[in-house]
């Protein structure tokens, strides 16, 4: 029951912060404190010593949390009233004032009570303390044998337990929720005391707790209850409805009947209790005694063979998560490594460790490997099966210190692995709450602590908390939900039967349905290999996919029971875009930072920061799937599974963070704080948006802080309907608390003045709009920190530009000339950390204008000149933005592309970058005046693109020396010489190479031992290359080689035989295009 209760209050708690009520000011930090140290109690409640003690704290902060929604409401009705009474009213401000220093005090009083709450949860910490059943000795092994090593699900195993009414049979089961959700609700009474409130929160408890019982005897119970609940709130709601003096003079009587429910609230109790006690008189247990002999007959049923055989799993759909494993495996430590595959149920973890175990690289470097499928066991019968022993020699004896027992357990693992070299994969399939992968390293880790012989260990397990504590002998691997590109790999290799051209089409509906979850992907593959190849038997099976929740039970589970509350948030938020959009990543970070979503605990740390950590512990967790991953790793687009939508979503509209959007009337969509228009006319705001609607309806719009729109529609009637709906809303007095208006890929949105009254908003997006003009009132945004206007036609920016003081990101279309105009004096954009596709010719104010700002961190431009007579001033011009990266200490990203009148690459002036320490990706277009600029980079470099930059001597031998470089691009006339060399030890951690037409390279050598770690090489254009290095025969890593119009080339690896072919025959992927 204790367990119950504790997830009744926390999606209490939840949903209030989720809705960000104004009654939370000051005290949602208290609120957030108490949120993670219940979640901390709520997995293991039921191990709790003092339950009862834990049961009252609940109950007394339940309290303080119905008080906080009702204020909540209280307030804003008082607020309507005051406006609707006196809108024609000017009021002294000195009212306001008054009311303010009430919210103050009602406020202080409620954090008071959270802090004492804090005090005595820390307090009590110690008596509120856990404690598993752990098998210490042979003596107990009985008693619990069958909770941890027996499935009861599986078909081989006889069923040898009852299972207990409680466990089978939950109070949800037999109609009596109508009655937990009375006694809820009369728990949130206002007007009963305190004593009453916690009576019924009693009584609610005793109820959720009955489960299964004599269905007459508690129906009645039941009934008693729901009628004597019922008619007093039905009487509480009628006397609201009487006239104040009506109510003062029936006072008396009012009394009366709080003390009457009381009296029979206490019977109703009394009733429960004498049924309650009856409970295992009704339903009989019995527990036979089973011996050890016949568990370990059961043990010796148990399956113990590796799931799949290596060839029916694809590769590809593994290859980083392969890689990634296989390097820690072979890592030339000689101690102990343990590496726990990490991810909820279905994801793959079996079968990747399956694809390593039979690899050959790790069975040539293994000479003994063993597989153990868990299923349950002890971590003494686990080691026994390491071992290859049996009989008790693992087993603790009663009379064995932990001291003398662990000695023993290490002499006989040392003697076990002397001279065998090990890899050992532990596969938790059922994923235990108390024996997991965490607790088996704990008791038995010590004793392989002196082994020196490179022996590894591999477990699954699905979530983290199950893995060994991370240290320098333990890693992990998160696995994640696979790209679309992943996902599509995987359902072609598992399906059985060719794809017909007339279905084809289904492919990106057969990509959204699975969601990347891996045992999705093989359940569709299966079904569709054994359904006839038809668009209608297929759309069929499609259609019904999602139906069934369980394939993605551990996903749901790991929402409902561990994901955080900020990360809740930043979840929903997903629930604003439509269902299977891939949203760009670097929009989602923009639109969290922009409503402060993210858990900000450091100021030192950029919210862009938090925002792009909040997102990567989402994908962490299974729950988000990143659909297309950048050349850098980083996420590029991203969207929620459909199957998270149908079975989770409706919690965000639950917890009331998306309100709005459903079909429901008008009188019931209630106050809406965040709007998307999805174009769909089924949404409650549908004729709002695209119909000249009452305006009277637009009061509940009026604390909407983020408006997305998403109507892609072409031609002017989008733009046209968006621009009257903003006019109409704003001119209601709505809107004046927006922070978000997101208006990308509206085709030329009609903005009106009005959006000026603005005044709050911090994120403006029209990338996409093909916008030409952004109105003059953009000067009156002043907390507006994004503004993106990439993909719009608007050549000038105003001057009003420089007066946004708090701007952060701006967003420009360098293709349209996107340019600034000198600024006013004293203006600057001293907050600004990005800067992208800004254009810069002569007249641009480069010195005395942008470079006042030196807080940047990305940095796009492209220079150009307008007429060939301006050739100086635009050389001054390039100085100027060389000075002025010079002083741009923080930067982290840099863009720089220079043109002549014509549109050629023209000249480009930079300087030594190594002080640049945080400088991480470079892209440069243009002829280098400074050639030694490719040996004075910084060592964080990790992407570099050169292109146009005239280079004579070989640059490879400079940049191999660059010791985290992982991208490398060179492009046309990067480099103008016929050879190139890359040496021994060179490239440590380069992953893709590109050369695109270097049309004079003719050869290309590749010593063994460099690039070790290189996985994709694109070649284009590159006419005269003759052959191919040898040395790529000696990079195992290689993956993906792609080789397009190499004449000379091609016609050597045509028949896919000879010296070049041997080269590159051990890569995986080989794509030759003429």
């Amino acid at each position: 029951m204790a367990r119950q209760i504790l997830l009744a209050v926390l999606e209490k708690i939840s949903n209030l912060l989720i809705q960000q009520l104004d009654s939370l000011l000051g005290v949602e930090d208290q609120i957030l404190c108490i949120e993670a140290q219940l979640r901390t109690f709520a997995d293991d409640s039921e191990y709790v010593n003092n339950k009862k003690l834990l049961t009252e704290i609940i109950h007394d902060l339940e309290v303080v949390i119905d008080e906080l929604i009702i204020s909540s409401a209280q307030r804003r009705k008082r607020d309507d009233f005051i406006r609707y009474v006196f809108a024609s009213v000017d009021l002294p401000v000195y009212f306001f004032h008054i009311l303010a220093l009430v919210d103050l005090l009602h406020h202080y009083r409620l954090r008071m009570k959270l802090e004492q709450l804090i005090k005595i949860f820390k307090m009590h910490i110690d008596i509120l303390e856990y404690h598993w059943n752990i098998v210490n000795d042979r003596s107990c092994f009985q008693s619990v044998i069958w909770h941890e090593c027996v499935d009861p699900y599986d078909s081989d195993i006889p069923c040898i337990l009852s299972l207990s009414w409680v466990e089978s049979v939950g109070p949800y089961d037999m109609g009596i929720s109508p009655i937990v959700r009375l006694l809820d609700a009369l728990a949130t009474r206002k007007e009963l005391s305190p004593a009453v409130q916690r009576q019924a929160w009693r009584l609610r408890d005793k109820f959720s707790e009955v489960g299964m019982a004599w269905m007459e005897e508690l129906g009645d119970v039941c009934r008693s209850a729901e009628n004597v609940v019922g008619l007093f709130m039905d009487s509480q709601r009628k006397k609201r409805r009487k006239r104040p003096i009506t109510k003062l003079v029936w006072s008396s009587r009012n009394f009366t009947s709080k003390s009457k429910i009381a009296q029979q609230l206490a019977c109703i109790e009394d009733k429960i209790r004498d049924i309650y006690s009856r409970r295992f008189e009704a339903i009989q247990i019995s527990v036979p005694d089973v011996s050890r002999s016949e568990f370990s007959k059961i043990f010796d049923r148990m399956a113990k063979e590796p799931p799949c055989a290596a060839d029916q799993i694809d590769i590809f759909s593994f290859k980083d998560d392969v890689d990634a494993v296989t390097a820690q495996l072979l890592n030339e430590d000689p101690r102990c490594l343990t590496i726990s595959i990490v991810g909820a149920r279905g994801i793959g973890k079996a079968s990747l460790a399956k694809l390593i175990y039979d690899s050959q690289a790790i069975a040539h470097h293994f000479p003994h490997r063993v597989w153990v499928s868990r299923r349950g066991e002890s971590k003494e019968t686990i080691m026994m099966q390491i071992l290859g022993i049996e009989g008790s020699d693992i087993y603790r004896d009663p009379k064995d210190t932990e001291e003398s027992y662990i000695c023993r357990v290490r002499q006989t693992v040392n003697a076990f692995f002397m001279d065998k070299k090990y890899l050992i994969v532990i596969d938790d399939p059922c994923s235990s709450k108390v024996w997991n992968a965490c607790e088996f390293w704990r008791g038995m880790g010590s004793a392989f602590n002196e082994i020196s012989n490179g022996t590894r260990i591999l477990f699954t397990v699905c979530h983290i908390w199950q893995a060994p504590p991370l240290t320098e002998t333990n890693f992990t691997c998160r696995l994640h939900l696979r790209t679309n590109d992943e996902s599509w790999a995987l359902f072609k290799h598992t399906l059985q039967v060719n794809i017909p051209p007339e279905l084809q089409h289904l492919k990106g509906r057969i990509i959204s349905k699975c969601g990347g979850l891996p045992a999705v992907i093989v359940k569709l593959a299966e079904l569709l290999s054994h359904t006839d190849a038809t668009l209608e038997e297929w759309s069929r099976v499609l259609d019904q996919l999602n139906q069934d929740e369980e394939p993605w039970s551990g996903v749901l589970e790991e929402i409902k029971n561990y994901l955080p509350l900020y990360l809740r948030r930043c979840l929903f938020y997903f629930g604003l875009f439509p269902p299977g959009y891939k949203i760009p990543a670097r929009r989602l970070i923009a639109l969290w930072v922009a409503e402060g979503l993210g858990h900000q605990q450091d100021d030192a740390v950029s919210p862009e920061y938090v925002a792009e950590t909040c997102l990567r512990e989402l994908i962490n967790y299974t729950i988000v799937q990143v659909t297309e991953s950048k050349l850098n790793g980083k996420v590029k687009t991203c969207c929620l599974p459909e199957a998270l939508q149908v079975h989770w979503f409706k919690k965000a509209k639950e917890a009331k963070f998306l309100q709005g959007h459903s079909n429901i009337s008008d009188t019931d969509i209630g106050v809406i704080r965040r709007l998307a228009d999805h174009l769909q006319q089924n949404d409650a705001v549908f004729d709002d948006i695209h119909h000249f609607n009452s305006a009277s309806s637009f009061s509940r719009y009026r604390d909407v802080v983020s408006f997305i729109s998403f109507d892609t529609r072409e031609g002017s009637k989008p733009g046209e309907e968006i621009g009257n709906f903003l006019d109409r809303c704003i001119s209601s007095n709505c809107f004046r608390l927006l922070w978000v208006l997101d208006l990308e890929q509206v085709y030329k949105p009609k903005l009106p003045k009005a959006v000026g009254q603005l005044i709050w908003l911090k994120y403006l997006g029209l990338r996409s709009t093909y916008l030409q003009m952004l109105p003059a009132f953009i000067n009156k945004l002043l907390n507006l920190q994004t503004l993106d206007l990439k993909r719009t036609c608007i050549s000038t920016l105003p001057s009003s530009i420089w007066m946004m003081q708090k701007l952060r990101h701006l967003f420009l279309d360098e293709s349209f000339r996107s340019a600034f105009v000198p600024p006013q004096e004293d203006s600057s954009l001293a907050d600004l950390q990005t800067l992208w596709g800004a254009f810069v010719d002569e007249d641009s104010p480069v010195r005395n204008g942008l470079e006042t700002s030196l807080n940047i961190t990305k940095l796009g431009l492209k220079c150009k000149i307008s007429v060939p007579s301006q050739k100086a001033a635009m050389s001054s011009q390039l100085v100027d933005v060389e000075n002025w990266v010079l002083k741009l200490k923080r930067l982290q990203s840099l863009r720089l592309k220079s043109f002549d009148e014509s549109g050629l690459p023209w000249d480009l002036h930079l300087r030594s970058l190594s002080g640049h320490v945080d400088l991480s990706s470079i892209y440069l277009v243009g002829k280098l005046k400074n050639q030694q600029l490719v040996s004075e980079l910084p060592g964080s470099l990790i992407e570099l693109t050169l292109s146009a930059s005239g280079l004579v001597e070989d640059p490879m031998q400079t940049l191999d020396k660059l010791p985290n470089l992982r991208i490398l691009r060179l492009f046309s006339r990067s480099f103008m010489g016929k050879k190139m060399l890359c040496c021994f030890g060179g490239f440590p951690k380069l992953e893709v190479l590109k050369f695109w037409e270097l049309e004079l390279l003719e050869e290309w050598n590749v010593e063994e031992g460099a690039m070790p770690n290189l996985k994709d090489l694109d070649i284009r254009r590159c006419m005269n290359l003759k052959v191919l290095p040898a040395g790529l025969q000696c990079i195992k890593n290689l993956r993906e080689v792609k080789l397009t119009k190499l004449p000379i080339l091609s016609s050597n690896l045509e028949d896919k035989q000879g010296e070049d072919w041997e080269k590159i025959a051990h890569v995986r992927h080989v794509c030759i295009e003429d």
